[in-house]
Parts: C-alpha cells; sequence; structure tokens
C-alpha cells in the first residue's frame, strides 16, 4: 500500500537539520551553531532538552530577513568567533536551515573562508570545525543524520591519512584484508557507527560488549557518554560533557575495521569504506535471536575469542522470554509507527516470539525488505496511522511509537509501547535497552506486561 496523502498532520519524521545536531552533539566538548533564524534552533533546542532532559547546547546565528537576502555570511563568522571567544568548545559542529539556504548563498564557501581566517589569526588552533547542509526542506531527520557522520570523516579522517601514508597496520596488511582477522591482534580497533534509535543504554552496551570480546571502539557519534545524562563532576557545562573525541577521528583511518549497525545507515557502507580504506560490515540491526546470533558469530571471528559465558547465558534468558511471553503475543495483532531503525529491530524480534505485524507506518521509504513481516506497510505521519489502524476495524491489541501518537493509541483504547524520538511524556527512556539478547527479552517482556495489563482491564470491564 502506497501513501497518497500529500499533507502531513500529525508528523512522524523530523527535519534533517535535528538529526544531523543529533550527531554533533555526541562530540566531546561540543557545541552546535545552526546557521539561521532564532525560531529554527529553539524549535530543535526545545525538543532535544524535553527528549534527553538535559542540556542541550545548541546555538544560532540569529539569521534576520536582511540577512536571508543580501547573505548572511557575516553572520556565520560572527557567531563561530563569538562561541569561540566565550565558551571555548573543543568543536563546533555548524548546520544550515531552510532560511540559510533558500537564497541559494553558497554557505560551504563562507565556511571555508571562515576557517583559513581562524588559521590564520591564531587564536583558535585548540578549535575544530565541520559543516553539513541540512534544509529543513529536504531530506528527513535519518539523512541529515547520516550526512553529519559523512562530514565528520571528510573533515578528519582524511587528514590523518593524507598526514601519516606510510604506518603499516592492519588495514594494510594483505593477509587480514583477504582473510579478516585470521592472526592474534592484541588491540583491534573499530570504527562504530549506530543509529539514532539507539538509547543511551543501548550505545554503552554495545561499548561493553565489544571491549569483552577485545575489541576498542570509537563511536561516530558517541551518544552513550554525551547523551546518557549524568551530572558532570565540573558543575554545569556549556558544551557537550562525553563523546566522541576529535583525535579518534582524525584516527579513524588508522583503525582495523568497520562496523554499521542499522537501516537507515545503509548508504554509509560506500563511502565510509572508500574515506577510511577499511573493511567495512554492515548489519541492518542487532536485536532479536536469529540476528544477535549473527552478530556474535562475526565477534567471534574478527576477534578470535569465545562469546564470554555471560552472554551466553543472555542468551538463555532471551530464549526463556520468548517461552514465557508468547500466550500473550499469540493473536495479538501489533501496529507500529517508528522511524526505520526501530520498526526493524522491534518488528524482528516481536515477529519472532510469535506476535502478529499488522500495521507498519515509516519516515522513508527503504522498507521493502520488511514488507514480509507486515500486512500494512508503508511511509506515512501518525495521522496516516490512525486512519490505518480505523480502517482496519481497529483490531489492534498494541500500538508502538513514540509520545505524539499517544492521542491515537487512547482513541482506539489500546496500550502504546513508547519508544523512539521524541519521548517527551517518560523520564529515563535513555536507560531502556533494546538491543543484543538482554535488551531484546527487556522489549518483550514490556510489551507483554503492556498486553496483560489491557486483558486484565478487559476482564474487569466484563464483570
Amino acid at each position: 500500500m502506497e501513501n497518497l496523502k500529500n499533507i502531513e498532520i500529525n508528523p512522524l519524521k523530523t527535519s534533517s537539520s535535528l538529526g544531523a545536531v543529533i550527531v554533533f552533539l555526541g562530540i566531546k566538548n561540543a557545541v552546535v551553531l545552526m546557521h539561521g533564524s532564532q525560531g529554527c534552533a529553539s524549535f530543535d533546542k526545545v525538543t532535544l532538552t524535553k527528549h534527553y532532559r538535559e542540556n542541550i547546547p545548541v546555538y544560532t546565528t540569529a539569521l534576520n530577513e536582511l540577512g536571508a537576502i543580501l547573505g548572511g555570511s557575516s553572520y556565520l563568522k560572527a557567531g563561530v568567533k563569538n562561541i569561540a571567544d566565550k565558551i571555548n568548545p573543543a568543536f563546533i559542529g555548524i548546520t544550515s536551515t531552510g532560511l540559510s539556504e533558500v537564497n541559494g548563498e553558497d554557505i560551504h564557501a563562507t565556511f571555508n573562508e571562515l576557517k583559513k581566517e581562524l588559521k590564520e589569526s591564531g587564536d583558535y588552533d585548540n578549535l575544530s570545525l565541520a559543516y553539513v547542509s541540512t534544509p529543513d526542506y529536504d531530506g528527513n531527520f535519518e539523512e541529515g543524520y547520516k550526512n553529519a557522520i559523512l562530514s565528520l570523516l571528510q573533515t578528519f579522517c582524511i587528514d590523518a591519512q593524507n598526514n601519516i601514508r606510510n604506518i603499516s597496520d592492519y588495514k594494510n596488511n594483505d593477509k587480514n584484508k583477504d582473510n579478516g582477522a585470521k592472526e592474534d591482534i592484541k588491540n583491534i580497533r573499530a570504527n562504530v557507527f549506530c543509529p539514532f534509535s539507539f538509547t543511551a543504554m543501548d550505545f554503552l552496551e554495545l561499548r561493553d560488549l565489544l571491549e569483552d570480546f577485545g575489541i576498542t571502539p570509537v563511536m561516530i557519534p558517541d551518544l552513550g557518554t554525551s547523551m546518557d545524562g549524568h551530572l558532570d563532576e565540573n558543575g554545569y557545562l556549556q558544551t557537550t560533557s562525553g563523546g566522541t573525541n576529535i583525535e579518534d577521528l582524525k584516527k579513524a583511518g588508522l583503525n582495523n575495521l568497520n562496523i554499521i549497525i542499522g537501516s537507515s545507515l545503509k548508504s554509509l557502507i560506500a563511502p565510509v569504506k572508500k574515506i577510511t580504506g577499511l573493511n567495512t560490515y554492515y548489519f541492518s540491526n542487532v536485536s532479536g535471536l536469529k540476528n544477535t546470533d549473527l552478530f556474535f558469530k562475526f565477534l567471534e571471528e574478527i576477534s578470535l575469542r569465545k562469546t564470554p559465558e555471560r552472554y551466553k547465558r543472555q542468551k538463555r534468558q532471551l530464549m526463556d522470554a520468548y517461552l514465557d511471553t508468547h500466550f500473550y503475543f499469540l493473536g495479538k495483532n501489533i501496529a507500529i509507527a517508528e522511524g526505520i531503525d526501530i520498526l526493524d529491530s522491534f518488528s524482528e524480534v516481536l515477529n519472532e516470539v510469535g506476535a502478529n505485524i499488522k500495521i507498519g507506518v515509516t519516515t522513508s521509504k527503504a522498507y521493502e525488505n520488511l514488507k514480509n513481516r507486515f500486512e500494512i506497510l508503508t511511509e506515512g505521519d501518525i495521522d496516516l496511522f490512525g486512519e490505518l489502524i480505523e480502517s482496519d476495524g481497529n483490531e489492534i491489541d498494541l500500538v508502538i511509537s513514540n509520545s505524539n501518537a499517544g492521542y491515537t493509541a487512547e482513541k482506539i483504547g489500546v496500550p502504546i509501547l513508547k519508544a523512539g524520538f521524541p519521548l517527551i511524556d517518560r523520564i529515563g527512556h535513555n536507560f531502556k535497552h533494546y538491543i543484543l539478547y538482554k535488551g531484546s527479552a527487556n522489549l518483550v517482556y514490556e510489551a507483554a506486561n503492556l498486553l496483560m495489563s489491557a486483558n486484565e482491564k478487559i476482564m474487569k470491564e466484563e464483570e
């Protein structure tokens, strides 16, 4: 079924600028500068603050009508210098907006001029910059997220490779290039690219797993240490207090391999491999029994290590979770309105446990390989999601979506499992964990408990 609507009433997707902002917030000691009006930055900042309930260091060039008409290069240059002088961050990530792009100004040229001016002044040697084009009228959240990742690699990784050509490491070892990690390497370093659908706890759990296999991960970006919700020992900061170090980005091409996770990041495979020159491995998701098994098999092969016992136990716990909860899922219809990554991973788990995934609405056209899991699957908004549920006779037992779908679930009288972005009416969602064996068990237990409570409510009403 194709979405024929020409208007979004209750949008499921958000703008590409917001996706890019998220990536830059995953860099250590960073701030984000949005080149546009105050309203553009305010919207993103408020949305992210409500979602994370943390300080969100997003600033704006405060571009007005005059700047939009005559050119906003002076606004951008002044904004960067003001932030550098007053806040002294290690990194400023710059994003464009619809207002700064609509007049056709060459922002990238202005950015290059700015870098040259800062270098010639000699006062900003410790400041790093990256720019990504993210007009609100083009693309979506996932595309802005991807483009910001590429901007970081193109800005920093290429310089590292050009400056250090003679280093002999894993990626230049012919034996390893042909056969993978077939020799005992004491310290494997991997560039790891995760989708935004990962919670901070997902980032941290994946990091722990890789380290248990002797792999040092360089998360690009690292939202696990920057957006996990912690009080910094230095008190209130005007920058991010965690995230990926710029120095690690510069050395990304000297690591051993790339790991890319998430359906929304599939198009990164070729450019990331080209920029870094490293063997690149892709996984659509690492949730559920089947896909997590495949990921552990890969880690065993690349590290030449056996899976630690605690993960074997977590696998058995997931199998027991499936056994304990499948009674609550049999014959139950589930509707999911999420970004492509959560749609993929959650439907994978719920399909394995025996639920009927009836309706799916997502933000991307890249859903063809998921169609066999759904009766109805299309790109659209939450308003369309509600229409599909109503046209199906409201035979839905559980809704999975973000906070904006709360009214839809309430209207049809079914429980909602809130996940994804934004979550503005939940606290502590970043401590939830939905990937690998343990996270998949958490998901089925959470969904089963909602279905159980709904059944109890129906029984009481019938009495």
